[in-house]
């Protein structure tokens, strides 16, 4: 008769090689850092650089909605409504995503920035008025409730 007088509860098998394991792990993660230069802000910008323009988009009770660095700013960057255009709103995706059929819409084609695009004129006054094009990989709507398509045209021709 045998009599286990350190009265341990034995390790289930394969218990330790768990604990090596996820110690190796940390070891290997440890190491591959400490080899890895930084490439968080400190280590990315330049000395004595200025900081980047953003883009910040608020939300009527003032949280953030977007905050984008200028290289990030997309095609968007360019095209933006002037402050004298008050009651129009400027939408766009990236064309990849505009799968979807257009409405039943009596759309008109017309020229918008040098290069094909759809109109639709509102059927009654207060309708909305809408002008869609795509460039540069983005589709773009352009719409308004008051003025008619040709404002609408100069307004898309316009944007910077």
């Amino acid at each position: 008769m045998i009599i286990d007088l350190d009265d341990e509860v034995e390790a289930a098998p394969g218990h330790d090689r768990r604990r090596a394991m996820a110690l190796a792990f940390a070891l290997c993660l440890a190491i591959g850092s400490a080899g890895v230069g930084r490439d968080g802000p400190a280590a990315t910008q330049r000395a004595g650089a200025e900081p980047a323009s953003r883009l910040v988009m608020f939300s009527s009770d003032g949280t953030i909605l977007v905050s984008a660095a200028a290289d990030q700013w997309g095609p968007l960057a360019h095209l933006s409504l002037p402050a004298t255009s008050p009651g129009v709103l400027l939408s766009w995706i990236p064309d990849r995503l505009a799968n979807e059929a257009l409405p039943p819409l009596p759309f008109i084609p017309v020229r918008v920035r040098a290069v094909p695009g759809l109109a639709v004129e509102g059927a009654r006054d207060g309708d909305f008025r809408m002008v869609t094009w795509t460039e540069r990989g983005n589709v773009y709507w352009l719409v308004s409730d008051h003025g008619d398509l040709v404002d609408l045209i100069r307004l898309a021709d316009s944007l910077r």
